[in-house]
């Protein structure tokens, strides 16, 4: 039996055990740092994105910085 294929709205749902916090090591150290790193969920991404008013602008890295603080974590 073929697989469908997902659509959008249910990848978006789908969670994957996210958000989760761990530990930064290996080769992310080199990069990061010492602490904590959040691995938010697609959603949680999404609720971001949308607060964002229409015509105005956000980066990367100023998402990280809400999804590192709403968890607690180092980074996001």
């Amino acid at each position: 039996m073929a697989k469908l294929r997902l659509s959008w709205q249910q990848k978006l749902a789908d969670d994957k055990d996210l958000p989760r916090v761990e530990e930064i090591t290996g080769k992310m150290s080199t990069r990061w740092g010492t602490g904590t790193v959040c691995i938010p969920a697609p959603r949680e991404v999404d609720e971001i994105m949308r607060m964002v008013p229409r015509g105005r602008l956000i980066t990367i890295n100023r998402i990280r910085e809400i999804v590192a603080k709403r968890h607690g974590a180092t980074i996001g």
